[in-house]
């Protein structure tokens, strides 16, 4: 028997909102002024103190608040903003709009229903009938969204490479600690939230470099390949990285034009390294076997002569060919990648090499179906799927998506792989990841499997067994 798989994302959290009190959700001292401020003097207050409102106050009473919202409907109509709070105020009166507070130990979602039937994005929060301070829906939805998105908002703040290093340490700290909580509590791990917050996490920490060491150069894109381009990796263990850089062959040898390609290469190659060089320092280390941009970085007409060269011994660049099949745009131009990826389906279609060669590592599992007793995860049953997924979308024309469960979905849709068998696979390929996480977390790359309950092992095997399954079908179809 197998189960239908639902790819359910999001932050599997074990804590309720439920009986949250609002007060939790503040995060900076209240900030007022009194009547008698001029609107411009309120609008520089905010700016000093990066909030966007201010409570309006004459002897400990609240008489109203200012928000940037206000501030941009007073510019558009032409208000005076050297007059006084107390006069827009005033303005607000004739408009007939309440002033909204709320208790600091009302629960999180009644004070969201209250803001959202209100059509507010500011609230005061009292405490003991005084105002403690102002909560605002980007705080709610800052904590209530899925955990990394903070991360990402830190990132975007960042001023230089140490930052980004913190921040980075952080995650990978956080991710680590909530990927134990729910191991330890027995809770199901998700592991498409833990690779989608891990993609995009240092995604963003690759685009605040680019604040520092300065934009991308025109023509060129800055690629994640690997699991980081799949989006499927799980912590910062390495990275694969990719660089291409348009260029137009010139049958001109004048000197001039030469000069004026190898300055332009020069810029890029410079970036690329200067790029790099940041990765490093950030703390996601390069792959061991050298598959980062320093390596692959390639003019656009040169990597596609070579892709027509990878496919005339695709058994021989397997390597290399899947580093094209697996890149993703993260900086830069990304229609260059996109064109490449073409030129790959293109010289790949119904390549049965290629195919043949994606299966050489196979299921651990011995004559009889059962579990080995030990071995190495990846080659045992990470690649026994992955590859011939991957082998499958390019040799069939799939570009994208991504994933081994994007792809697992294309190809049923191609008519590749049947519902039944797409299905079985989604299934299988979600238990494989979720061994996948918890040995990362322990940094083992082998499995002992007398150290898994008697249920963990059971799942495993019959996921190896559809893997099997799988291959044996490929085999008799498409070699």
């Amino acid at each position: 028997m197998h189960q239908e798989y639902d790819d359910h994302s999001g932050d599997h959290s074990t804590s309720s909102e439920e009986g949250i009190q609002i007060k939790k959700f503040l995060k900076r001292e209240l900030v007022h002024v009194s009547p008698e401020t001029s609107i411009r003097e309120a609008a520089a207050l905010m700016h000093k103190n990066n909030v966007s409102s201010v409570v309006v106050m004459k002897n400990d009473i609240i008489l109203g608040i200012l928000t940037d919202s206000d501030l941009r409907r007073l510019v558009a109509e032409n208000f005076d903003l050297n007059k006084s709070v107390r006069e827009f105020l005033k303005l607000e009166l004739t408009e007939r709009r309440p002033l909204v507070t709320v208790e600091s130990n009302e629960n999180i979602l009644a004070v969201l229903s209250k803001m959202l039937e209100n059509r507010i994005k500011h609230t005061i929060v009292m405490e003991g009938g005084k105002p403690k301070g102002v909560i605002t829906l980007g705080d709610i939805a800052y904590d209530l969204g899925p955990f990394y998105i903070k991360y990402i908002i830190k990132l975007h703040h960042t001023k230089d490479v140490e930052e980004i290093k913190k921040s980075l340490e952080e995650f990978n700290n956080a991710i680590k600690h909530q990927a134990l909580r729910l191991i330890a509590e027995s809770k199901d791990i998700n592991p498409n939230f833990f690779f989608e917050a891990i993609s995009y996490v240092v995604d963003s920490a690759a685009k605040s470099l680019t604040r520092i060491i300065g934009e991308v150069p025109e023509g060129l894109v800055y690629a994640a390949t690997g699991s980081w381009g799949r989006r499927e990796q799980f912590l910062l263990t390495d990275r694969d990285t990719l660089a291409i850089y348009s260029s137009e062959s010139s049958e001109s040898s004048e000197d001039l034009e030469d000069l004026e390609f190898f300055m332009e290469e020069l810029e890029f190659r410079t970036y690329v390294e200067d790029l790099e060089d940041c990765m490093d320092e950030v703390g996601f280390p390069p792959c061991p076997h050298g598959y980062t941009a320093r390596r692959y970085i390639f003019p656009e007409d040169f990597l596609k002569n070579l892709i027509s060269e990878w496919a005339k011994e695709p058994e021989a660049n397997a390597v290399d060919i899947s580093i094209i099949a697996d890149a993703r745009a993260v900086l830069g131009d990304s229609t260059i990648l996109e064109r490449i990826k073409e030129t790959l389906a293109e010289r790949s279609h119904k390549d049965r090499f290629l195919i043949r060669h994606s299966m050489m590592y196979k299921p651990a599992l011995n004559v009889l179906g059962r579990l080995v007793k030990s071995f190495n995860f990846k080659s045992g049953a990470i690649a026994p799927i992955e590859y011939p997924i991957r082998a499958l979308s390019i040799t069939n024309g799939i570009t994208h998506p991504l994933s081994t469960y994007g792809r697992i979905k294309a190809l049923e849709q191609k008519g590749i792989l049947s519902h039944e068998l797409a299905s079985e696979l989604l299934y299988s390929y979600d238990i494989i990841m979720k061994q996948k996480i918890s040995l990362q977390i322990k940094a083992k790359s082998e499995l002992d499997t007398s150290e898994l309950t008697p249920i963990e092992r059971n799942m495993l095997e019959n996921a190896l067994k559809t893997v099997r399954k799988f291959q044996d079908y490929v085999e008799r179809n498409y070699i």
